[in-house]
């Protein structure tokens, strides 16, 4: 193969956002020659060689594509999801869920959350779209593309919830006023309060309003006061906040992620790490967590353990090809290391 197709693919994603379509299909075409059919670079070079045909408006040529990669694998998140989008466009909605549920499962993301929710939408079932938002956004609070469609919908479904008689204005519940139990919906509209005011100021106000009831439970309150220490370039407080986030609720991949990167930024690279290592067990595709851990495998010495670590997550997660660079990585530094001594 010409290049590695990781390479390949970051190259055509910087088309893709640059919006030259033309020169990223150009760009798959060519390197597809090189790559062994069937391998599994080539079903990824494929699969996204059927996104950019989406992208381009040939919505037949993209079908015939990922159904084609799809044959030789059925779980390629990438093809799914163009499967996925093409059922939406044609209005065959259950299709749409099936295939981009199934693609949202295997590789989350902000887009693929947004487009089953919409399927789910136009199938007639709001309440597992915006379940699925809710979920997408605990784990991306600062995604404000779903935030927007979440509210929207949200909104659309309060308007349309059948009545049994007439309110009045004072009695209606107002949508954009969330009750203190439902912790994600209220912390944003804490953050949208607090927005203008000088973050030190917006985090001396919040850490006011936190100590009061339903509100010293609710996580996300306080990832935002950790971010707006971190605004305010008070970083042991930003620690302290997301700690707390992180207790509050471990399953929060947000606030471990939030928690442990602040820890790292104030030096305590040891009490990190088994929080790298947690967030990349639960997240495998965590680029930045990964890098993170390399480097600071080497600056505390424990290439060996980290190395042995991705060996177990790969075993986990064996469709995660790009471990074994990591792997790779940390064993080449051993060796380098013990040739020294």
């Amino acid at each position: 193969m010409s290049e590695d197709y990781k390479s390949i693919i970051d190259k055509c994603w910087q088309l893709r956002r640059a919006k030259h379509f033309a020169e990223a299909e150009m760009l798959l075409q060519e390197n597809l020659e090189h790559i062994t059919p069937g391998s599994f670079g080539y079903r990824v070079l494929r699969a996204n060689l059927a996104d950019v045909l989406l992208q381009r408006g040939d919505k037949k040529a993209a079908h015939e594509t990922a159904l084609q990669v799809l044959a030789e694998d059925p779980d390629q998140a990438v093809a799914l999801t163009v499967v996925g989008m093409i059922a939406l466009y044609k209005k065959q909605y259950d299709e749409a869920v099936e295939n981009l549920k199934r693609a949202f499962e295997l590789v989350p993301s902000g887009y693929r959350a947004g487009r089953l929710a919409r399927a789910y939408e136009l199938a007639g079932d709001p309440e597992k779209a915006l379940a699925v938002l809710r979920q997408t956004l605990e784990q991306n609070p600062r995604d404000g593309f779903l935030l927007r469609q979440y509210n929207k919908l949200e909104q659309k479904v309060a308007v349309e919830l059948p009545t049994v008689k007439i309110q009045s204005q004072s009695e209606r519940p107002a949508v954009d006023a969330p009750e203190e139990k439902d912790h994600f919906p209220y912390a944003e509209q804490m953050r949208a309060k607090l927005k203008g005011l000088d973050p030190s100021e917006a985090a001396a106000q919040l850490q006011k309003v936190i100590k009061v009831g339903e509100r010293k439970l609710n996580p996300y309150l306080y990832m935002l006061l950790g971010d707006l220490h971190r605004d305010s370039r008070d970083e042991e407080g930003a620690v302290e906040a997301y700690r707390q986030a992180y207790e509050l609720d471990f399953q929060n991949l947000q606030a471990l992620s939030q928690y442990l990167f602040a820890l790292r930024r104030t030096g305590r690279k040891q009490d990190a790490w088994h929080l790298l290592k947690e967030l990349l067990s639960r997240r495998p595709d965590d680029v930045t967590a990964k890098s993170s851990l390399i480097k600071d495998a080497g600056d505390l010495n424990k290439e060996e353990e980290a190395a042995l670590f991705f060996e177990e997550l790969l075993e986990k997660y064996p469709d995660r090809k790009e471990l074994f660079g990591a792997i790779r990585k940390l064993r080449k530094a051993i060796e380098q290391k013990e040739e020294q001594e």
